[in-house]
């Protein structure tokens, strides 16, 4: 069940966050089978995930699934956020002359597309879905650290996000480690 809340952390909502996820909500469901059945599964859970959506998120978006005695999940989502994704890769060569020999240097040159807002949004129910039941071993993994993060990640990317890419037309970003720092929305990094 989700519960639209004013603040989470320090992360406050826009004016009307129902409004911004059902219009989300109704994109997705239209384009993707795979993001019904999730939505389905989030909004019809017992369990209550606390969302808060709006652009002092500050370009985050991330799920946290309640651990310990927390008694609900929390979903911070910034509807203007777009995730780049690298859709083509050039590489280009140099050659100069250096003290008589010549010398190569090669750069690749990355031209990347934005993964729509829905998207992004989908992600993180994905990753409600994983906590509420698709993947037992969430918690465990997910109180173990970093390792535990990756498969978490990498199950939630095939499980989810890849397939509603496909549905949307859109190309896949090939790991989530795509993404380098404290979040997904971090610095771009050609791997």
């Amino acid at each position: 069940m989700l519960k639209f809340v004013d603040t989470i952390y320090a992360f406050t909502s826009n004016d009307d966050p129902n409004a911004s996820y059902q219009r989300a909500r109704a994109v997705l469901i239209a384009k993707s089978k795979r993001a019904a059945e999730i939505i389905k599964l989030v909004e019809s859970s017992l369990h209550v995930i606390e969302v808060v959506i709006g652009p002092s998120v500050g370009q985050e978006s991330a799920f946290r699934g309640a651990t310990g005695s927390e008694t609900t999940s929390k979903l911070v989502w910034d509807e203007k956020v777009e995730f780049p994704i690298l859709v083509d890769a050039t590489q280009v060569s140099t050659t100069r002359k250096f003290m008589g020999k010549d010398l190569t240097t090669t750069k690749t040159a990355a031209k990347l597309s934005p993964l729509p807002p829905e998207i992004v949004l989908i992600h993180e129910l994905g990753h409600a879905a994983q906590h509420i039941g698709e993947m037992p071993t969430y918690a465990t993994l997910f109180a173990s650290g970093s390792g535990g993060i990756a498969e978490i990640e990498a199950d939630n990317l095939a499980r989810n996000e890849w397939p509603i890419c496909d549905d949307f037309g859109l190309r896949r970003r090939s790991s989530y480690l795509h993404y380098k720092g404290s979040n997904e929305t971090s610095k771009w990094a050609i791997e």
